[in-house]
């Protein structure tokens, strides 16, 4: 394989999500708190805090283009699909990020605000039967889950179990309640 200079397509492609899923106020917030996506904070901020970010991805056929793109979920035994390239919902809809006991472990639930619910609302209904790529930035990228849509979701709220551990959960969760916390005070 000869260099060229130029980052690979899978390169490309994760760099492309991380900046689409930085959209509205997280460049502002990002780039004013003096901080790097999953690098330690600086200024204002607790040492070790980090900011997590989170972007859902909607199921499509691979059509070929710019905006479909390749995604793994499940690192054991990888599930590949496609989704297209632009999230419907980022960290700057989500209103509340928990972890929760669940039967045989842990589950994580995202609380979307208003614009986020009436989003999510809008897609489960129209997408039934397809994956929701549930894509997370914290100390490294991957996909955390991608349930299938089975029925509409208007309550705004989705519990998924993810492919990580307990200690890297803890970590998501701290990092989307300062993300979220940053995202409300810039909004006051």
């Amino acid at each position: 394989m000869v260099y060229t200079g130029c980052p690979s397509e899978e390169r490309q492609g994760i760099i492309k999500t991380i900046t689409s899923m930085i959209k509205h106020y997280l460049v502002a917030i990002v780039l004013s708190a003096g901080v790097g996506l999953g690098c330690q904070s600086i200024g204002k901020k607790k040492p070790g805090e980090n900011y997590s970010l989170i972007a859902l991805y909607i199921e499509q056929n691979n059509d070929g283009t710019k905006y479909s793109k390749k995604m793994a979920v499940y690192r054991a035994d990888p599930i590949i699909f496609y989704v297209n390239s632009e999230p419907f919902l980022d960290t700057a809809d989500l209103e509340q990020a928990t972890l929760m006991e669940a039967i045989g472990g842990f589950a994580i639930q995202l609380q979307f605000n208003r614009h986020g619910t009436a989003v999510l609302d809008s897609f489960t209904t129209s997408n039934k039967g397809r994956r929701m790529a549930i894509f997370c930035q914290f100390t490294e990228p991957r996909v955390l889950a991608a349930p299938m849509i089975t029925n509409r979701n208007a309550t705004g709220i989705i519990r998924f179990t993810p492919d990580c551990s307990r200690e890297e959960a803890e970590r998501i969760i701290k990092g989307l309640a300062s993300a979220i916390k940053e995202i409300k005070g810039k909004n006051k």
